[in-house]
């Protein structure tokens, strides 16, 4: 027999970075030998438990004959957020008579619990009319009922409110809880334990005996997994951080909902006063930084330091939209006699998650462009921190927190989780309602797919993987070749041919000579250090896989180097090779790139047609090959976000008209960027105001234009 529990906070595991708060589900355990399965998940009511967070799956799929199921929800059925509400003596019976009738189907005995009390309750308690409901549904159901709530109100007044902090959260400053804690509603190791004991002996004979005294002492928490810091160049442990817990992470949303109207409320001038002090914050401390980061990612100092710098200067850009208002894009249609007064303004989409990119560990990553235009559109903001820098990003967080607390908001503006368990669970929170996400096609394909399964599927911004083709018209290269050629070979291995827009796949005319002088280049570069261990793996064997393609040759490497380096290719073979494998349509991460010869316009055009969805497409051409060009043009605007000429895509500037985005798979959503001003629109949603009293107006839609917007009067731009 086991005994499977279905709860909430009071009765869930918790983690050793949690500790001392326990559940009664946890303490089970030490009373007795049978084996629980405790699938209670904190902020879980009988609804949620169903239609969001798989509890009701889990059992089922597990339990069996003549197993125990205890049914415990009512903390949180009353709470009208997160889908988890339901009145009473209707929804909330329903709920947990479909525990019941479950269970019974697979042969299981179903026990409702009540609702453990809170340590502060009334003479009537804290539960309301649930427990009444519950103890409705056992009659009607001839379910087992163990009452709870009425046991542990009893033994809560027995001691007294001093006493009973004993049992509750009530800390002073802990390793854990460095603030303290003053809690009525979890428990500590001992408390649990008391609960459990109250919970078998008002179970009687419906539950199996305690069969040993337990000691809170012997309590056991769920391990946590580590993530380490590790040097990119020899592969050596640094520092090690815990992995966020999806009870820490429950908690950390949580704080992060607390403080949208503190960042709504501040308006767009005060906020970018923030955005400020974190750019003065991250430029202060540019040394520790860079430090950091090149010792993970191997980057190198000069290419980190211009990316802090980066990373300042995009939180600036956003003070200054910010302050010029347009973002807020103010409607104003005045009442006549056919439509009511509308006034239609952009608002914050609510907490935002954000992935870091392996790349970029600043631009791109915890104070990077999608962390500095949701701050700047009012949303807080939960960074999952990159497994291959976790130092860079908790020495960035706290830059951040510091420039938060310097313009007098709270640091939790802004916070970082670790670990895969938490980056599941970031997209799963019914509190997120956006994510921006820099990665690999399969892991953001997966989150994506989490997005839009969720009960309210949520935006989901992926930037996956991009082959950005690069072409080469037979007049350039005959004009241009060495020019071409050291520029491409620069751009194709710049940062170890780890950045996005890397040219991964070049057309150039057959017999035009530039692989040779290509080659020439290649021959010249040093062994390069990827980022990480999975990243170098990976990129020996994409480079296998296309060297072993019948007809594609290597035509140079670089020098090789040391175990823990890898040496750039150069291939190249005939257009006609993508009949034959579509692996060279793929992006391959890291110092490599393929050129396909072309015979004439027609092969080019159709080439370029069959490639993926990129951000970028880059052409050389000229002046008297307009017609040949603007028949790539065509091509390349449907197949791309940001088109390049004469130039290498690497390097994206930011500014007011920048677009990084591009179709499936270069991103998830090709109308947006992640670059840019633009970006800001990624975590607005618009709202109308109609018929709207004066006095409930917002600042931004009042008649005296407070905040001096731009706004559109009856469909007339109108400066402030």
């Amino acid at each position: 027999m086991k005994v499977f529990v279905a709860g909430d906070s009071t009765a869930a595991a918790y983690p050793v970075t949690l500790a001392p708060q326990a559940g009664w589900g946890q303490a089970l355990p030490l009373l007795w030998d049978v084996p629980v399965v405790n699938e209670a998940v904190p902020g879980a009511s009988a609804r949620s438990s169903i239609e969001r967070l798989g509890m009701y799956e889990r059992i089922m799929s597990a339990i069996g004959p003549d197993d125990l199921l205890l049914i415990c929800f009512g903390h949180n059925d009353p709470k009208h957020d997160q889908g988890r509400f339901s009145a009473p003596f209707t929804g909330y019976r329903e709920h947990l008579r479909r525990y019941v009738h479950g269970a019974r189907e697979r042969g299981a005995r179903p026990v409702l619990v009540t609702s453990v009390e809170r340590r502060a309750c009334g003479p009537e308690g804290t539960h309301g009319r649930y427990p009444e409901a519950m103890r409705a549904l056992a009659a009607d159901e001839a379910v087992p009922l163990v009452d709870l709530q009425a046991a542990s109100l009893r033994r809560w007044r027995e001691l007294g409110p001093e006493a009973t902090k004993e049992l509750f959260l009530w800390l002073a400053p802990h390793p854990n809880y460095p603030n303290g804690s003053a809690d009525d509603t979890h428990f500590t190791g001992r408390g649990a334990i008391e609960v459990a004991r109250l919970l078998l002996e008002a179970a009687g004979d419906l539950l199996p005996p305690a069969v040993r005294t337990p000691h809170a002492d012997l309590m056991e928490w769920r391990p946590v997994m580590s993530v380490w810091s590790l040097d990119a160049r020899s592969g050596e442990r640094r520092r090690e951080f815990a992995s966020t817990t999806v009870e820490e992470l429950g908690a950390i949303c949580r704080r992060a909902h607390e403080l949208l109207p503190r960042l709504d409320e501040a308006g767009p001038r005060e906020r970018a006063v923030m955005l400020e002090a974190m750019a003065d914050a991250l430029d202060a401390r540019v040394e520790d930084l860079v430090a950091a980061a090149d010792a993970e990612t191997a980057l190198g100092a000069p290419r980190l330091t211009g990316e802090v710098a980066r990373t300042s200067g995009q939180l600036r850009l956003f003070a200054e939209v910010l302050r010029e208002g347009s973002f807020l894009d103010v409607r104003l249609d005045s009442a006549d006699a056919v439509k009511p007064d509308l006034r239609r303004m952009n608002i914050p989409v609510g907490v935002v998650g954000v992935f870091s990119a392996s790349n970029f560990p600043f631009a791109f990553s915890v104070g990077g462009g999608d962390t500095a235009s949701a701050l700047a559109a009012g949303c807080p903001v939960v960074v999952k921190a990159h497994s291959l820098h976790p130092e860079t990003s908790a020495l960035t967080l706290a830059a951040l927190q510091d420039g938060a607390r310097a313009a007098g908001f709270p640091a939790e503006v802004v916070q970082l989780v670790h670990g895969r368990e938490a980056a599941v669970a970031l997209v799963k929170n019914p509190l997120v309602k956006a994510v921006g996400f820099t990665g690999s096609i399969p892991g953001g394909r997966f989150l994506y797919d989490v997005a839009k399964a969720r009960p309210e599927p949520i935006p989901f911004y992926g930037e996956l993987g991009s082959l950005n083709p690069l072409i080469v018209t037979p007049g350039a290269a005959a004009r241009r070749t060495e020019e071409i050629a050291a520029g491409l070979t620069a751009s194709a291995t710049l940062g170890a041919g780890q950045f996005c827009v890397k040219p991964g796949l070049v057309l150039a005319p057959a017999g035009s000579g530039l692989v040779e002088a290509m080659a020439r280049h290649f021959t010249e570069l040093g062994p390069q250090v990827l980022l990480g261990d999975g990243i170098r793996e990976s990129f020996e064997s994409g480079a296998g896989e296309r060297e072993a393609i019948a007809g594609l040759r290597v035509a140079a490497t670089g020098r090789a180097g040391g175990e823990r380096q890898v040496t750039a290719r150069l291939l190249t073979g005939p257009a006609s090779l993508l009949d034959a494998s579509e692996l060279l349509l793929e992006e391959c991460f890291g110092p490599m790139t393929v050129v396909l010869t072309y015979d004439g316009e027609d092969e080019l055009a159709e080439i370029l047609a069959t490639t993926p969805g990129n951000l970028t497409a880059t052409l050389h051409s000229e002046p008297e090959e307009e017609k040949l060009a603007s028949r790539i043009v065509a091509v390349m605007r449907d197949r791309a976000g940001r088109l390049v000429f004469d130039a290498y895509p690497t390097g994206v500037a930011v500014g007011w008209a920048q677009q990084h985005g591009g179709p499936y798979p270069a991103t998830t959503e090709p109308s947006t960027t992640s670059v840019g001003t633009a970006a800001i629109f990624r975590f607005l949603r618009s709202v109308v105001y109609q018929n709207c009293p004066a006095h409930l107006l917002p600042e931004a839609l009042r008649e005296d234009n407070p905040w001096r917007l731009p706004r559109r009067l009856n469909g007339v731009l109108t400066p402030p």
